[in-house]
């Protein structure tokens, strides 16, 4: 032993090896009887027996849910029940992690002249979805044309998680389900696939015919209780036509600017 510091040459991409762990560690952990959970392939994101509806299935047209939803996506293909939606390029979505969202964060916060970040913040409340599956807030924008995918209200959505909850009118906004949506921080095969996990569980829950519009569980991207209840408030206003969603909010100009936004605090 030299005694010199062993974290001579600690730098990103090291760290990155602590927080994705080795394939030979995922390979081991799975082994053990009974698998734990996360170590069958539908959990790691991706399976070869289960059929995927490509992007280039879909299409952009006026959302049907009404006047003001804006956009929607539409099959233009039947898509049986049980296939991915759109797994081919669920890996090229936009995702900031909580380290790189803190900093621009606290940038546009305290300081007047990181004002040029203000458009990457307003873009990830208005087209992201905040996640804490990190262990603090991320967001996730999907790259594709799906990032119009717009909510089903009352249970009328046709593509979710396997494991989806309730709608926003049965769920009680008080109670927050941490059990649902927490996760073990020590599950190897978790960890090593949550980018892949996140970003592809998404599945048509019934056969889809061309020409209908695809519809999500917005309540399924909610991670934490802090933002539970104002989600399953802000859905149920908009299936009551009281409000409307984030993009279409964003692009009219509802969301708040982060100038306005800094002034308040």
């Amino acid at each position: 032993y030299s005694g010199k510091s062993a974290l001579r040459f600690f730098d990103g991409a090291t760290m990155m090896t602590y927080q994705t762990p080795h394939k030979a560690f995922e390979t081991i952990y799975c082994r053990n009887k009974p698998a734990p959970q996360g170590c069958d392939d539908i959990s790691k994101g991706f399976s070869k027996s289960r059929p995927n509806a490509p992007v280039s299935s879909f299409e952009v047209k006026a959302s049907q849910v009404g006047d003001q939803a804006g956009r929607g996506i539409f099959a233009k293909v039947d898509i049986p029940k049980g296939a991915y939606i759109g797994v081919d390029q669920s890996m090229n979505s936009i995702t900031v992690t909580p380290t790189t969202y803190g900093i621009i964060s606290s940038h546009v916060e305290e300081y007047d002249e990181a004002a040029g970040l203000d458009a990457v913040v307003e873009f990830l409340w208005g087209y992201g979805f905040e996640s804490n599956l990190y262990g603090e807030s991320s967001y996730v924008v999907d790259s594709t044309i799906l990032t119009f995918v717009n909510h089903g209200c009352n249970g009328t959505y046709n593509a979710a998680t396997e494991t989806t909850i309730g709608t926003e009118m049965t769920v009680n906004a008080d109670e927050f389900d941490a059990d649902y949506f927490s996760h073990d921080p020590y599950n190897l095969a978790v960890a090593r696939h949550l980018p892949h996990s996140q970003n592809s569980g998404t599945f048509a829950l019934r056969d889809i015919k061309a020409g209908e519009e695809i519809l999500n569980n917005y309540l399924d991207f909610t991670t934490d209780e802090e933002n539970w209840k104002d989600d399953v408030r802000d859905l149920r206003n908009q299936c009551l036509g009281k409000g409307v969603g984030s993009i279409t909010d964003v692009e009219r100009g509802g969301l708040p600017s982060m100038k306005v936004w800094r002034d308040g605090k």
